[in-house]
């Protein structure tokens, strides 16, 4: 027999051992292959837009997707050789030489990881096509799917995932040469080196994570640009680092504490009991506070793209406030628009205005603009009448109980000198902030000195027309009229009654306006939000499913280790009258601190995040609370999977040494 057969032998008969590290494997490249196949369909590229790439989206998801697949693969495939060591032992003790032992590891990894390409390439070929309906559906789209298969998805997976099986099977190689035969023969004895714990670091773990939550909290209060990147790095910087910290100290020395409680330690089988869980703590603690972290991102962002998916709707009228906005300019064009609707039956008119705004310039002491510096060159900018600005907010989506972002209805400008500030501005500063600056105004050549009276970030004439504006009585406003009447910019509005079915008028409009005027639509507003976050949503539970799979995985395989090496302790305890329900009580709490400890602050960590996000981004909402409950509830369920699965094999394990 070859050593390629005997690997493959090997692979066969222990295939049970094998099962979760392939079904794990078999995740990635299932995943994978739906990314890769949805990125090369040409379908996938009629979804884009000038300002949202799809495929773009689904090539950096692929990304991460390798880039963690790798580290899984790695870290799981390092469980097996552990495993493996007493095996190869044997097999150097039976007369086989380092270099037949090392390729005999090496074909066993390479045998697996095609098996797996075998099954997941195909699985994730032939599902594609009904993904990307799914995708459809996230995106909110009527575009019919044609599917396209394209080699070059099989060719990027296979090749991928055989340069990541191809360096896990060197390393399984490399095991006969890196241990001595008493090594390996003592493998299964040897524990993780117990990190020592330090009630000072134990508190400053704390001090540091409990810092991190009060800094989310706090940090949409501070200014935008730069400092909000720096204090967003320092937070994380802060909760990651103590999460560490607080895993190998804060957590061994709570349980160091119970001990001390001789009543409650010494009560039932606690005695046993809490001494492994400190045990297992201590050995795992890296672990387990890395899956923290992971499962505190998995968790944040799942819950983030699919609570924001419920408001894209209320979203909208920020791109657009009106069904169209175009720049006016002649009669002729207003005709012209005005015929195409008339043509389309299926959306009808019901509200037509011509917004009009005197151009001019500004420069203020307190206003930054839109990258937060110092202005030295007056800014440009339009002045709107108060009716106008009025008439804007009352009839348009900013009026319809869609809008969510706090438009202000009730400006107060009672002098003629005064004026309501709209900002371009990525400040996270609160309303108001320029109130008592003043403003020093050119138009039509003449200088005027307004003061500001309230201020505000929310546009109200959408993404393409935004620019920063100002309010002023509509007096004032007539009299600057009367002396530049060609100094203005018109903008004309629609509303249809059937938004949503104005795709075709869209398109037909957009096609005839002139190069270099100004046209938007809620429909394409629409339709690249849900493009967008749509897409967001689709990977998002993607990746969700694969991180939890690859960390339940993770924590499963090194339970099953664990259990060999405790399976002589609990052998003894047996024979001095543990019980098999004794010992799955120690066990079951045993596991369930293990899987629970990471699960738990994972959610914590992500909790203060969204709490953020609900607060100062959509204001809080029963329906985005019971998405994110939901999808703590799914995510924490495959864990209990995982649990309950890793509880049946490890009894397994230890009933069969007790029988023995």
């Amino acid at each position: 027999m070859t050593l390629f057969n005997l690997g493959i032998n090997n692979v066969k008969h222990n295939f049970k051992n094998y099962l979760s590290y392939f079904i794990s494997t078999l995740t990635s490249i299932f995943i994978l292959m739906i990314f890769y196949s949805i990125y090369y369909s040409r379908q996938i590229h009629s979804f884009s837009s000038d300002r949202v790439k799809v495929g773009a989206i689904f090539k950096a998801a692929a990304f991460v997707v390798i880039i963690f697949s790798a580290i899984f693969i790695g870290y799981a495939n390092s469980f097996f050789i552990k495993n493996k060591k007493k095996e190869v032992a044997i097999y150097s003790m039976l007369g086989m030489k380092k270099k037949e032992i090392g390729t005999l590891m090496f074909f066993e990894n390479i045998f697996l990881g095609i098996l797996a390409l075998i099954v997941g390439v195909p699985l994730g070929a032939f599902t594609s096509r009904f993904f990307l309906k799914i995708l459809n559906v996230c995106m909110k789209s009527n575009k019919p799917i044609q599917y396209t298969f394209d080699i070059r998805a099989i060719v990027m997976t296979i090749f991928i995932f055989m340069i990541i099986f191809l360096l896990n099977s060197i390393k399984a190689y490399g095991i006969i040469y890196k241990f001595r035969l008493i090594e390996l023969i003592h493998a299964a004895k040897e524990g993780e080196k117990k990190p020592k714990f330090s009630r000072v670091l134990a508190l400053l773990s704390l001090i540091m994570v409990i810092s991190g939550y009060i800094g989310v909290l706090k940090m949409n209060l501070e200014t935008g640009g730069v400092q909000m990147l720096y204090k967003g790095l320092l937070i994380t910087l802060l909760v990651v680092a103590g999460t560490y910290i607080l895993f190998n100290n804060f957590i061994i020395y709570m349980f160091k504490l119970f001990e001390k409680n001789k009543k409650a330690y010494y009560k039932g089988e606690n005695l046993i009991g809490v001494s492994q869980i400190i045990y297992r703590i201590k050995g795992n603690s890296n672990l387990l506070a890395t899956i923290a972290v992971i499962s505190a991102v998995a968790i944040t962002a799942l819950c983030f793209t699919f609570s924001f998916n419920l408001t894209l709707d209320k979203v909208a009228p920020s791109g657009c406030p009106f069904s169209i906005m175009y720049q006016s300019g002649s009669q002729g064009l207003n005709k012209k628009v005005e015929a195409v609707i008339n043509n389309h039956k299926e959306v009808k008119t019901t509200y037509k205005t011509d917004i009009v705004m005197i151009n001019g310039s500004g420069l203020t002491e307190k206003y930054k603009g839109p990258f937060e510096k110092d202005l030295k060159a007056p800014f440009d900018m339009f002045i709107m009448s108060a009716s106008e600005y009025k008439d804007i907010v009352n009839n348009s989506g900013f009026n319809d109980g869609t809008d969510i972002v706090d438009r202000a209805k009730n400006i107060k400008i009672d002098k003629e000198n005064q004026c309501f500030f709209i900002e371009v501005s990525n400040s996270l500063e609160a309303r108001g902030r320029l109130v008592g600056d003043e403003l020093n105004a050119a138009i039509g050549g003449k200088a005027y000195k307004l003061d500001i009276s309230d201020s505000s970030k929310k546009c109200v004439l959408g993404v393409k027309l935004q620019k920063t504006t100002i309010v002023v009585p509509d007096t004032f406003f007539n009299k600057l009229l009367n002396d530049n009447r060609n100094n203005t910019t018109i903008i004309r509005a629609y509303n249809f009654d059937n938004v949503l079915k104005s795709g075709s008028v869209v398109g037909e409009i957009s096609q005839m306006m002139p190069k270099g005027r100004i046209f938007s639509s809620y429909y394409d507003m629409y339709t690249e939000v849900h493009t967008l976050y749509g897409s967001y949503v689709f990977i998002g539970a993607f990746l969700g499913i694969l991180f939890v799979v690859s960390t339940g995985s993770i924590m499963y395989y090194k339970q099953l280790t664990e259990a060999y090496e405790d399976k002589n302790r609990y052998s003894v305890l047996s024979k001095i009258g543990l019980t098999k329900k004794e010992t799955l009580r120690i066990i079951s709490k045993q596991l369930g601190f293990i899987f629970v400890m990471p699960l738990l602050f994972g959610i914590l960590h992500s909790i203060f995040p969204l709490i953020a996000y609900m607060k100062y981004l959509c204001g809080f909402s029963i329906s985005q609370m019971k998405w994110m409950g939901m999808t703590m509830g799914v995510y924490a369920a495959i864990y209990l999977c995982f649990y309950l699965l890793s509880i049946k094999s490890y009894m397994k394990i230890i009933n069969k040494s007790t029988v023995c």
